[in-house]
């Protein structure tokens, strides 16, 4: 059985934008895979998320992104396997709603870092990244927009991540997208340290305004399943075996080492309310009892 050990540090859940204020003297522990039985995980451990066998190809990933001036130091933004799949009835629409709770880790040398400024002929808050090189000085590239969210009350870079649910074959070939979020914005900043041994000992982002955010070096960004917006609306997608995929940079529009990670996967059984998140051989089983979907 292929099962994928991960290294990672998350906060307790609650309620707001972040799973919770940085830590400032945060400590990096290293926690196993474990399998999540419930519809609701609640452990900060997280589940296997290995992407089925060779024989289960994912949708095609980007080639890496060249770096062209090796004395640049990029970051290097990487989707962590999402965790807590818990289902949620909307009682004003009758929807059915797929919560997450997900991360993105910055496992390269360089600062993510953003810069909000307002551009006075179109009124809207241009982003600016500020790319390290080598000998501490800076190169600026536009990279988007801030928008204020009203449900968070602060400000978001436009289209960071986005949500698909995968149906798949018995093969586990990957079909079709079947649910999707439209442009998931994020406010940037480190909620906790990932594993990295030079990673900083504090956090360096830790406000959610449009002068200034990012993701420091060996830290993590986490979204609460809880939160306002963690959601993707699979009304009337039935029964049955899924893959979702959670993917930072969806557009490319950050400067970064590597573009070839940015993407995760885990594997869930939706039956009625409830989404029991699986392993990858397990969800290959379930395929093979029902056939194609």
């Amino acid at each position: 059985m292929l099962r994928l050990l991960m290294a990672g540090l998350l906060g307790v859940v609650s309620a707001g934008c972040s799973v919770r204020e940085p830590d400032p003297a945060a400590a990096t522990q290293t926690l196993p895979a474990v399998r999540a039985n419930g519809a609701l995980v609640t452990s900060t451990q997280r589940p296997a998320a290995t992407p089925a066998a060779s024989s289960t190809p994912e949708p095609a990933r980007p080639t890496a992104t060249p770096t062209v001036d090796p004395d640049l130091v990029l970051p290097d933004l990487q989707t962590l396997p999402p965790i807590d799949l818990v289902i949620e009835i909307d009682p004003a629409t009758g929807r059915k709603l797929l919560r997450l709770t997900n991360s993105i880790a910055n496992g390269g040398p360089g600062a993510l870092e953003v810069l909000g400024a307002l551009d006075t002929t179109t009124g809207k808050i241009v982003v600016t990244q500020h790319v390290f090189l080598r000998d501490g000085s800076f190169e600026e590239y536009a990279t988007g927009e801030f928008v204020f969210h009203p449900g968070h009350n602060h400000w978001h870079i436009e289209n960071f991540t986005k949500y698909e649910v995968w149906s798949l074959r018995s093969s586990g070939v990957f079909d079709a997208v079947v649910a999707f979020t439209g442009k998931v914005s994020y406010c940037l900043r480190d909620n906790s340290r990932y594993g990295a041994v030079d990673a900083p000992a504090r956090a360096r982002y830790s406000q959610c305004e449009r002068g200034i955010q990012g993701i420091s070096p060996g830290w993590i960004d986490t979204y609460a399943f809880d939160t306002d917006g963690q959601i993707v609306d699979i009304t009337g997608v039935p029964d049955g075996v899924y893959a979702l995929r959670s993917t930072v940079d969806p557009a490319d529009q950050l400067r970064e080492a590597d573009d070839t990670n940015n993407a995760a996967t885990v594997y869930f059984e939706l039956k009625g309310n409830r989404a029991r998140v699986i392993e990858s051989d397990d969800a290959l089983n379930r395929l093979l009892q029902l056939g194609d979907q």
